[in-house]
């Protein structure tokens, strides 16, 4: 395809958008008034962390269940 594209017979296109969408529960963002604030989870099995209201559904590292996330502690 290059050597085509340098001899002027095609032309170069943008490759395109292959990351999955977010989901609204996966996006970053504040607190809402019905949880709380957002904690960091950790995942027991792998170490796996997030920063969110409640634990993912599954792991996205291991995929294990929400069960097996706990709070990790922040120390300010």
């Amino acid at each position: 395809m290059s050597g085509r594209v340098l001899d002027g017979e095609a032309s170069v296109e943008s490759i395109p958008e292959r990351r999955p969408a977010v989901r609204p529960e996966a996006a970053p963002g504040p607190a809402t008034q019905d949880t709380g604030e957002i904690k960091i989870w950790r995942c027991k099995v792998c170490g796996y962390l997030c920063a969110r209201r409640a634990p993912p559904e599954t792991c996205p590292i291991c995929h294990v269940g929400r069960e097996r996330f706990e709070p990790f502690p922040v120390r300010i």
